[in-house]
């Protein structure tokens, strides 16, 4: 477990993220942060919406492939 602050208009949060997630975690803030220290409310929740689309993307390409696979295993 790996411990993660991050500063939201003015204040810090420490989280405990897992350590393979937290790597993650932490290359996906410096890309959005750049050289910033930390976010105000309205860049948190702009985070939050491109995260919540990149994920809803992800979902409709895995719901694709899923249909894909099932059709082409229905021919054998």
């Amino acid at each position: 477990m790996k411990k993660v602050t991050i500063t939201v208009a003015s204040k810090d949060y420490t989280i405990t993220l897992e350590d393979a997630f937290a790597a993650s975690f932490t290359k996906d803030l410096e890309l959005y942060l750049g050289k910033k220290k930390g976010l105000d409310t309205k860049e948190l929740l702009t985070a939050f919406v491109q995260k919540c689309y990149e994920n809803y993307k992800l979902e409709q390409e895995l719901r694709d492939m899923a249909v894909s696979i099932e059709e082409k295993l229905s021919h054998y």
